[in-house]
């Protein structure tokens, strides 16, 4: 039922994108209808070089988001141990976590130059944040039970981390995983339009500044159905890690 609810909102997208597209209102050098976008997505993929790109983008992607999970992670592990740490880092990611990917990219061509280092330190960085603020609030918020409970075990302080408040804190720790994962994505893309030469991104700007309209469509098109697949994956990947919380979500909602 939640997968024909699905496909039955993506039918209607496409109608409603046919529709504005015969209805003149938007030009149609500008604004392409499906099939037009949907023959060009197939020239492209039946390409030699495309699938290629989609693979660079992808390995860029995960790797970026990879490098943000783990420092995420450790980085919330210590502030949840040392409250000063916790403490002092507040500002300082107040004011990186609003910084957009396309900003830093000047500054990170001067100080990696453009290769791989450049891709990775741009996606990580868009992608720690979330990942990040999610692990350490919900660290934070530990149940004052959990506590005395542990103490009242004999715990030290980081066997209560790790074996009372990080397993509580998986669901939001999970979920700031799923939005890192969409972030990376985009920040893959944007580095790529503004300092890359091979990607989904690249290729994209390309066919903008060529007016290649139905290409960039097509390749838009393909960059949303990539995200569609990460998002499904990580949530997939999750019920590995939390799939009992998941049930008892299931198991409240149906009460």
């Amino acid at each position: 039922m939640a997968m024909t609810k699905r496909l039955a909102g993506i039918v209607l997208a496409v109608l409603a994108w046919a529709g504005l597209a015969r209805s003149g209102l938007v030009p149609a050098e500008y604004f392409p209808p499906p099939l037009t976008v949907a023959a060009a997505g197939w020239a492209l993929l039946v390409s030699g070089d495309f699938p290629s790109q989609i693979a660079t983008t992808c390995l860029r992607m995960i790797a970026g988001l990879l490098v943000a999970t783990g420092l995420g992670l450790a980085v919330a592990i210590m502030t949840g141990r040392y409250q000063l740490l916790y403490r002092m880092l507040e500002p300082v990611v107040g004011m990186l976590r609003v910084l957009p990917p396309p900003a830093i990219v000047p500054i990170s061509i001067f100080a990696f130059g453009i290769g791989p280092g450049l891709f990775l330190f741009i996606i990580a960085f868009a992608s720690f944040w979330p990942i990040y603020m999610n692990a350490a609030n919900a660290l934070q918020a530990s149940e004052p039970v959990q506590l005395l409970t542990g103490r009242s075990l004999g715990y030290s302080r980081w066997e209560i981390l790790l074996r009372l408040r990080l397993p509580a804190a998986l669901p939001e720790i999970v979920t700031g995983i799923r939005v890192g994962a969409g972030i990376a994505l985009l920040a893959t893309v944007a580095a790529e339009m503004l300092a890359g030469q091979s990607g989904l991104g690249f290729l994209l700007y390309d066919a903008a500044f060529t007016l290649r309209t139905a290409d960039m469509f097509a390749i838009m098109v393909v960059i949303g159905v990539l995200g569609l697949l990460f998002n499904a994956l990580v949530r997939q990947a999750s019920r590995l890690v939390i799939g009992w919380h998941l049930a008892m979500t299931a198991l409240g909602g149906s009460a």
